[in-house]
């Protein structure tokens, strides 16, 4: 970083083993990274946080290095005119979303960007309207009527495609999605993300929210992977206090991520064989899934939203009695996941559906900044458990990374089995390893000045969480950067080519937050008639498509 930025680099400091800060001046970033990608080809973007800081916008790009993460900040003016910086998506194609999600929230323009617009919020928001500018209040927003309908969908110029539009809107989603197809008869061309229909708004509610309160508000950012929400979020917040827990937190803090996992997982591959047509596998998935949920139940006192981690420790602790009950719920679970993990691998309807299709190579999962089984599926040996270790994970011999070469979807299903069975070894682990004492400290209410970016292996992928902390009993900025958000973008590559019979299989492979209930539009931008069905339907109108 010296060598290559000289007078251009501010500051640099290293703050542990795994984590470095550095400042360089306006324009001097993407030296930096070219510097970076360079002397590390995996380099990937895990997060971009932008933070106003009353007459400066300070933008953070936290940038994985393998093992570390090294947090590259620069400050521009606000100003009268928009705050403009070039982008890095010519560098990190991956940084794309992450360039138009700050577009968005701190209405931060990044010159160079090959498609800058609205990704979180409506098309028809206030000129100027960015939710995290400290300027702006919430009332703009609420007078402004929304348009009836979407906007028409615009045919490529290489000819009449027909356009499908998956979502935005239907029950089951904490963060519905909107992808726009372009068809060529029964193949996908070219795929468009829309995200943002349901956004909460939870990084600007946990500012004027205490960090007590901010826990149970980060455990609902996602229902099926909480567990690692509120267990990021409280490793965050123990690192800007310096705060050390005790040893059997970290312990009884593995277990229940993984239960958590097993939950994920298992929900995961149930759905996926209910969209191959698979009703049976899907029933006997979920019917043994409940004793992940009982175990979970046994270990936290709830099913789902477990409540177990708390800033200093965790809710309650565990006999041995308790830990027997726990580990003889789980026990009948290996030989099933044995068995589901056979019928992945040999069952030829499964083969057929998931073999050699969606493909993402090794070099654009790098490129698109993929994460978790998405990511090591397609060759890459990273998983944050492994290279960059929290709680008692580099204590546990049993833990191992689950890495396939395929790609394709098959082995992002084949992955999360396996990932499965080493779930249950790590469980039973950490508990014949659990230490006497404590389980938890007393932490104090307000937070010293500081800042701390933590990452965890969430079911999906990595999780990332940044927080800066003034002092008070509240957080001056948090940013939860979420697995589904940075698979978006991989998403959208495994997609062009497959068909459009395909397109169910290939969306669930990365277990992304929406189902199969999805609503489809199908619009014939040739005659202008449209239509709409379910998305489990799809097969049957791309033999019908095909026959035309």
């Amino acid at each position: 970083m010296k060598q290559e930025l000289g007078g251009d680099l501010i500051s640099y400091r290293r703050v542990s083993p795994l984590r470095a800060w550095a400042e360089v001046v306006l324009g001097a970033h993407t030296k930096a990274v070219r510097a970076l990608k360079h002397a590390f080809p995996d380099l990937r973007l895990s997060g971009l946080t932008g933070v106003d800081l009353g007459d400066k916008i300070a933008l953070l790009y936290h940038l994985r290095l393998d093992k570390a993460i090294l947090t590259l900040r620069m400050e521009v003016e606000k100003g009268e005119g928009p705050v403009v910086v070039d982008s890095l998506t010519p560098i990190i194609p991956g940084a794309n979303l992450h360039e138009r999600e700050a577009y968005d929230m701190v209405g931060v323009v990044f010159k160079g960007h090959p498609n800058l617009k609205r990704l979180l919020l409506p098309d028809d928001a206030p000129e100027g309207f960015h939710p995290l500018r400290k300027e702006v209040e919430a009332r703009r927003l609420r007078p402004v009527e929304t348009k009836p309908k979407l906007k028409p969908v615009i045919t490529g110029e290489e000819g009449p495609y027909l356009t499908l539009i998956i979502g935005p809107q239907h029950p089951a989603l904490h963060e519905p999605e909107r992808f726009v197809f372009k068809v060529d008869g029964e193949v996908v061309v070219d795929v468009d993300i829309r995200i943002g229909y349901a956004h909460r708004g939870i990084e600007e509610a946990a500012e004027r929210r205490t960090y007590i309160h901010d826990l149970y508000l980060c455990e609902r950012v996602c229902g099926i992977c909480n567990v690692a929400h509120s267990l990021c979020y409280c490793l965050t917040v123990e690192r800007v206090l310096g705060l050390e827990v005790p040893r059997r937190v970290q312990f009884l803090r593995v277990a229940a991520a993984e239960l958590n996992r097993l939950h994920s997982h298992m929900l995961l591959l149930g759905v996926a064989a209910e969209e191959m047509g698979f009703s049976t596998l899907f029933m006997y998935i979920w019917r043994d899934r409940e004793a992940v949920m009982d175990a979970m139940e046994l270990l936290t006192g709830n099913r789902v939203i477990s409540s177990f981690n708390r800033i200093g420790g965790v809710s309650r602790d565990v006999s041995p009695s308790l830990i027997n009950k726990i580990l003889s719920r789980l026990r009948p679970l290996r030989e099933r996941l044995e068995h589901y993990l056979d019928v992945f691998k040999t069952d030829p309807t499964i083969l057929a559906r998931t073999e050699k299709v969606g493909i993402l190579t090794r070099s654009d999962a790098i490129d698109l900044c993929a994460t978790g089984p998405t990511l090591r599926a397609s060759g890459v040996d990273f998983d944050v458990r492994d290279k960059d270790p929290y709680v008692a994970y580099e204590e546990l011999s049993t833990f191992r990374p689950i890495v396939l070469k395929e790609g394709d979807s098959w082995a992002r299903y084949v992955a999360r089995i396996e990932e499965c069975l080493v779930s249950l070894d790590v469980i039973e682990e950490s508990f014949s390893c659990l230490p006497g004492g404590k389980v938890r400290v007393r932490a104090p209410r307000r937070v010293g000045p500081g800042e701390a970016v933590c990452t965890v292996e969430a079911p999906r992928g990595e999780l990332l969480y940044y927080l800066l902390a003034n002092g008070t009993d509240k957080p001056a900025r948090l940013k939860i950067r979420t697995p589904t958000f940075t698979n978006l973008a991989p998403l959208a590559k495994m997609l062009q080519g497959v068909y459009l019979a395909d397109v169910p299989v290939t969306l669930a492979s990365i277990d992304p937050c929406f189902s199969c209930t999805d609503r489809v539009v199908v619009v014939d931008v040739g005659s202008g008639r449209s239509w709409s069905c379910y998305i489990d339907e799809l097969p049957k109108l791309a033999r019908r498509l095909g026959r035309s």
